[in-house]
């Protein structure tokens, strides 16, 4: 009888956890209408939209009327970037951010807008001397890399973004959520966008968190609804599920850290030294600066969709640096922006643990990559090629 399968790929997204998917089925069963219309049950829907809203700003200390509810992380980030960059304004990013960041940028340097990307280090931390210098631009950072693992200095970064600024500060905070507790106000953003499902809180839903003083102009004009900045009806029933998720996220962050450290000591114990397995560690060597739960390597001598696919077939589900990318044969910007090789930057993978993971799934995945590695280098170096 062959093993179960492992799934490590949290980074990209988690299960839906079962506490939330009952919610989330029990609303769906009752159903839950247009909380925008004059009957009870609209009121009622309203009712439970404003609690789910209510329930996200206790938690980043924030006022509900800053919360606006989007269909993803991404369609956050684009409102927020949108509302607060001209044409012609610059924009501070940097070449390691996700990769709907990184199209963000592109687009609005394709439209004659000016691009500014800040440094980083080996390990993906911000190399944040180029701020001082750029009091107007537009800031577009995530506070912790999912391809990477790098959680960076946010302390640092809002000592160098000067509270007068006339621009604003963009903080993508979706990886962030699980392993940090945020205080919107402690940010120093302008903008903070977290998401639901690396909470596991269903996909399709996400939230911009704003100053109060910024208006934002919305994507998609529509009847009025999240007071303007979104059109189309609320989808009530996925809203309040993200906010249980986040509420159950916050209250157990401790511990999940505890489980998930132990966990990548479980993991390292028994891969040994990558090295040994023909990978390069990247992102943060130091676990203090990195993900809970977090792995990624990247090797010279295969593709990482191809090394995906192996582990995949042997029974571990992980990713490439981000899933996002996953199918392309182009090398990863993150990797390449560490200084990683372009052979490097094509071989990267990601191995990300997540409160359900267990000891000897960590084990048993560290045994099944070490295995696989061995398979394929002896394969290149005999000239057969995996299937």
């Amino acid at each position: 009888m062959s093993a179960a399968r492992i799934f490590a790929d949290h980074a990209a997204g988690s299960p839906v956890r079962t506490e939330v998917a009952e919610l989330l089925a029990a609303l769906y069963r009752d159903g839950i209408g247009n909380p925008n219309g004059g009957h009870a049950e609209a009121r009622r829907a309203r009712a439970l939209l404003d609690e789910a809203r209510a329930s996200l700003a206790e938690t980043f200390e924030v006022e509900s009327r800053q919360v606006t509810f989007t269909g993803s992380a991404s369609e956050a980030l684009a409102l927020a970037l949108s509302s607060e960059l001209s044409d012609a304004g610059t924009l501070l990013t940097t070449a390691a951010e996700h990769r709907g960041a990184r199209a963000l940028a592109n687009r609005h340097q394709a439209a004659g807008g000016s691009v500014e990307l800040i440094p980083v280090s080996t390990s993906g931390a911000w190399h944040l001397d180029g701020l001082r210098s750029r009091p107007n631009a537009v800031g577009l950072l995530a506070i912790s890399s999912g391809e990477l693992g790098t959680e960076q200095d946010l302390p640092a970064l809002r000592a160098l973004w000067p509270e007068s600024d006339s621009g604003a500060l963009i903080l993508d905070a979706v990886q962030a959520v699980a392993s940090r507790a945020l205080r919107f106000s402690e940010t120093g953003a302008t903008h903070l966008v977290i998401g639901s499902a690396k909470l596991e809180g269903p996909a399709g839903i996400a939230a911009l968190i704003s100053a109060p003083d910024r208006r934002l102009k919305p994507l998609v004009p529509g009847g009025g609804q999240e007071r303007g900045r979104r059109g189309g009806t609320e989808a009530v029933p996925l809203a309040a599920a993200f906010a249980h998720a986040v509420t159950l996220t916050a209250r157990e962050r401790e511990g999940t850290r505890r489980h998930l450290n132990a966990l990548s000591d479980a993991f390292d114990d028994a891969l040994g030294a990558p090295e040994g397995h023909g990978l390069r560690r990247t992102g943060p060597a130091d676990r203090t600066n990195r993900l809970p739960g977090h792995h990624s390597y990247a090797a010279n001598w295969a593709l990482g969709d191809d090394l995906v696919a192996a582990l995949d077939h042997a029974g571990l589900a992980i990713s490439t640096g981000s899933a996002c990318i996953s199918g392309s044969r182009e090398p990863s910007e993150a990797l390449a922006a560490c200084g990683l090789s372009d052979d490097e930057s094509r071989g990267g993978i990601r191995i990300s643990f997540g409160r359900t993971n267990s000891i000897g799934e960590a084990e048993r995945a560290a045994a099944i990559v070490a295995a696989t590695c061995a398979r394929i280098r002896e394969q290149e170096l005999t000239g057969v090629r995996s299937t």
